[in-house]
């Protein structure tokens, strides 16, 4: 019993460290227009239908 705990635990570790995880593939994590802007990313996404999916670039980070 203790090795298939153990088991199931590691099977879970890897599946949690895996990339994409619980992002469903396809998914546009910006928004969906018909023209991006010229700083941001742009790809195709089932969700978005037609149009692109528009990922808008990350700011860069301040310094203290």
């Amino acid at each position: 019993m203790r090795v298939l705990c153990l088991a199931f635990a590691v099977l879970l570790l890897f599946s949690l460290a895996s990339p994409g995880h619980g992002q469903p593939k396809g998914f546009c994590e910006g928004y969906c227009s018909y023209a991006c802007g010229e700083t941001e990313e742009w790809s195709s996404s089932p969700d978005c239908d037609d149009l692109h999916c528009c990922i808008p670039s990350p700011s860069p980070k301040k310094g203290k």
